[in-house]
């Protein structure tokens, strides 16, 4: 069930979002603790996305947008500075998983400003090491994890396609950094997200341990739904898109991170609730009864 709503009838941020005790779910304070995880990854995701596209820019304007044989993106993790990311522009010395990497460039990036700016020569590119390599293992890895896994699931034209077709598929992956352990995940995320469209289902989520051995791909949201706006529309910022999740009791770090990429808010259904997010921000859940799902 798919609805534009209206935030008048929808408030976000009102005290009254509270649940009265007789219509109060047994288990909302773990599906609550269940949305600040999701939130707080979610804030991670915007974070790499934004560091990592700032370096790129950047790297794209100093060699004229040629990177050359082997480009493979971007990684980003935390620097020594507060608040700060160091971004490495990753090229590989040959094919697949196991190929040599090297940095083009590293960059140290806070709050969307350059802090620092290193070019390296393609033919004495340093190898990269330690969490950079890692990750950008990872990067390499999941979106081919994804496509070879046999129970992973396509669009087509906004609706589920044969699993034995011949599909076009724009993978984002998003690999966030390691935790105190080494192991890492990455978010490979359905594309593209374009402007006034972004794809709500199929994407996954793989778990790397700190020896780069990967899980199998989880599918996180399962729905060939697209979000679509009219740029245009005058009561654009009033308007709520709802969707309903049936994986999960509450939402999940994708449905935050698409939330923080909509001009519009963003209401998901999990089962007997519904949860208010806007800007990537999840507010307390409220009946579903009550917005009538």
């Amino acid at each position: 069930m798919i609805r534009i709503l209206f935030a008048a009838a929808f408030a976000l941020t009102a005290p009254t979002l509270a649940f009265a005790q007789d219509t109060m779910p047994a288990d909302l304070a773990e599906r609550n603790a269940s949305a600040r995880e999701a939130e707080a990854t979610a804030r991670v995701m915007a974070d790499v996305q934004q560091a990592s596209a700032v370096a790129q820019r950047q790297y794209a304007g100093m060699t004229g947008g040629a990177f050359g044989d082997g480009y493979r993106g971007a990684v980003a993790f935390p620097s020594d500075t507060p608040g700060g990311w160091m971004v490495m522009i990753v090229a590989a010395r040959g094919e697949g998983a196991q190929a040599p990497l090297v940095a083009l460039a590293e960059y140290e990036i806070a709050q969307g400003q350059i802090l620092s700016e290193t070019l390296h020569d393609g033919a004495q590119a340093p190898a990269l090491s330690g969490i950079a390599e890692q990750m950008a293992r990872a990067k390499y890895i999941a979106p081919r994890a994804v496509i070879a896994s046999p129970s992973a699931s396509y669009c087509l034209d906004g609706e589920a396609a044969e699993p034995d077709g011949n599909h076009s598929i724009s993978y984002i992956p998003i690999v966030l950094p390691p935790d105190e352990t080494g192991a890492l995940v990455a978010y490979v995320l359905n594309g593209p997200i374009a402007e006034s469209a972004v794809p709500l289902g199929k994407h996954y989520r793989v778990a790397f341990d700190k020896f780069g051995q990967i899980g199998d791909p989880e599918i996180v949201t399962d729905t060939c739904e697209v979000i679509t706006w009219d740029a245009d529309d005058p009561e654009l910022a009033m308007k709520v898109y709802a969707t309903e999740h049936a994986l999960g009791s509450a939402p999940t770090a994708v449905h935050s991170f698409i939330s923080s990429q909509l001009p519009m808010s963003m209401g998901v259904v999990t089962g007997d609730i519904i949860w208010p997010m806007s800007g990537g921000m999840i507010a307390s859940p409220v009946p579903a009864a009550e917005m009538g799902y």
